[in-house]
């Protein structure tokens, strides 16, 4: 903000003051902050959902996390009782809960004998530790505050695992907040200079003689409205001036655009090593990877194996107890499926010589339309032949 003494200017019309005050941060506006009695969080919920809302590519991490980690669902022979306890889909949301807040809470229903029905999830921004023991959740209907109060038995916390101490889990995600908002500040840098009709603030200063009502009004309009968007780029400005007058236009922003271009790309590509997401998931291309059909099957072993795979444990350990007790066993979260594309046809000639599956199961699985679409086609035909062959 750029602030002119009028005083000085008063005094002497040669002499002007001027003071550079540079403008603070505006307030974080906390969402749901924690009351005396609870324990706030080390990064309010609010901040959260705000860097969620602020780059696409974050929030696309998050979803694809949470549904690569339980989106299959269960398996094993308790895979039925597991999903009446807590469905697949809540499962979902529980993973999406922990990715994004590194905590999710659920709460557990029982019946009057004390018997466990179902796990019941507990938006997680909502959810606030107290400090006498016990959760609350506080949520808006519209109208007011819905206050529930939880015994600590009632709630199951799920923390990701975390380097700093405390009531609640920071997402490791975290660290790479700062890049977040200088995304976001380019993102909305380059919108407020779309907004101002497209071209650079100015400065016009005039000297010598005064301009008449008629040319400040032709000057003021030109910048409103002729100087406007980017189908009125390179228009020239005619000012007729009188002898000893001249009129001098200065640009005061910077030409930045070229370099937040180059910036915007580099900050982004941190965000896949935050979440241990494979870039290509995210629509990044990384310079010099060749994208063959290799490159991506060891990007998805490698987020399996050091992304996916812990986290899916992280929830396995926290439902075996709740699991147990409503007497259900031998089950686990799916893993998805990461055969690569063709792998299956492959093998189903030694499948069939094996009597693992009949010729007709076999050719069942053959899918020309989609072979075809991914430039196999003939290889598939050459399957087919050979699965004819074995049966004749």
């Amino acid at each position: 903000m750029l602030m002119i003494s009028r005083a000085a200017a008063l005094m002497d019309h040669r002499r002007m003051d001027v003071t550079l005050e540079k403008s603070a941060a505006a307030p974080t506006l906390d969402m749901l902050g924690a009351n005396a009695d609870e324990y706030p969080w080390p990064i309010d919920p609010a901040r959260l959902i705000g860097w969620t809302q602020a780059e696409p590519t974050h929030a696309r991490a998050l979803s694809i996390k949470a549904e690569a980690i339980a989106a299959a669902g269960y398996t094993g022979a308790g895979a039925e009782d597991a999903a009446r306890i807590l469905p697949a889909r809540r499962l979902v949301d529980v993973a999406l809960d922990l990715e994004t807040y590194g905590n999710a809470f659920l709460r557990i229903e029982r019946d009057r004998a004390g018997r466990i029905l179902a796990l019941a999830r507990i938006p997680a921004w909502s959810v606030r530790r107290l400090r006498a023991g016990g959760y609350v959740s506080r949520l808006w209907d519209g109208m007011r505050e819905q206050k529930t109060v939880f015994a600590a038995d009632e709630v199951l916390h799920l923390r990701q695992p975390c380097q700093l101490p405390g009531w609640y889990a920071t997402p490791a995600w975290a660290a790479a907040a700062g890049v977040i908002e200088l995304l976001d500040a380019i993102t909305r840098y380059n919108a407020r200079f779309f907004e101002h009709n497209a071209v650079p603030d100015h400065i016009v200063t005039h000297t010598g003689g005064t301009l008449s009502d008629a040319q400040k009004t032709a000057i003021r309009d030109f910048f409103r409205t002729e100087f406007k968007g980017l189908e009125n780029a390179r228009k020239t400005l005619f000012v007729s001036l009188s002898e000893g007058q001249t009129l001098d236009i200065k640009s005061v922003a910077q030409a930045n655009d070229g370099r937040f271009i180059e910036l915007y790309k580099t900050a982004r590509e941190v965000l896949p090593a935050a979440h241990g997401v494979p870039p290509r998931l995210l629509g990044i291309a990384t310079p010099g990877a060749l994208g063959g059909l290799s490159e991506a099957r060891e990007q998805m072993h490698m987020f399996e194996v050091f992304t996916l795979a812990p986290r899916r444990a992280v929830l396995r350990d926290a439902l075996a107890p709740v699991f147990a007790a409503a007497g259900i066993g031998d089950w686990d979260i799916a893993a998805p499926d990461l055969t690569p594309p063709g792998t299956d046809i492959a093998a189903l000639p030694q499948m069939v010589a094996a009597g693992i599956m009949t010729p007709a199961e076999a050719r069942a699985w053959i899918d020309l339309e989609k072979s075809a679409r991914s430039q196999k086609l003939d290889r598939a035909r050459l399957i087919a032949e050979l699965l004819d062959a074995m049966e004749g």
